[in-house]
């Protein structure tokens, strides 16, 4: 069964992977994205536990930028169920890396899940994982490009 959320009317995350410019064509899919939530056109905030990744140093200044304009989560404590999905989804994103390499990815996915939506992300590992991540946590997880065209699709079949 395919569910199809309203991307307009729904809580929508981004990974911080997001903002990196790539020279692609995802950049203008990121751009109109962030325009469209700058229009109020829809909802895009980053999970609070990537202030971390943002934050470091080694961070592009633009990323950083990019990053001020959006409302990041408000930290919570997990629950018991909570704490038993970041591990099952800790240990689907490991796979055969290194252990505590895809920890913080995971907690992105999972704090991610907690306000519904969507979570956009390039990053290959999460979406190759993404069916699997579904299963446990009830989330979609898009490219900007599918996001994108989820968006538009919505904006036709339901025009507000």
């Amino acid at each position: 069964m395919v569910r199809r959320v309203d991307p307009r009317y729904s809580n929508n995350m981004i990974d911080a992977h997001v903002l990196d410019r790539t020279g692609g064509p995802e950049d203008a899919v990121v751009d109109e994205i962030l325009s469209l939530a700058d229009n109020e056109q829809l909802s895009v905030m980053l999970p609070h536990s990537v202030q971390r990744e943002i934050q470091h140093p080694n961070t592009p200044q633009y990323v950083k930028q990019r990053a001020a304009g959006l409302l990041f989560t408000v930290p919570v404590q997990l629950t018991s169920g909570e704490r038993d999905q970041h591990r099952k989804i800790r240990e689907i994103l490991q796979g055969n890396a290194k252990p505590g390499k895809h920890d913080s990815d995971a907690y992105h996915v999972v704090e991610a899940s907690k306000y519904g939506g969507y979570f956009i992300t390039n990053d290959r590992r999460i979406l190759d994982k993404a069916p699997e991540i579904d299963r446990i946590l009830q989330i979609m997880i898009v490219t900007p490009s599918e996001f994108l065209h989820m968006y538009r699709r919505c904006e036709k079949q339901y025009p507000q």
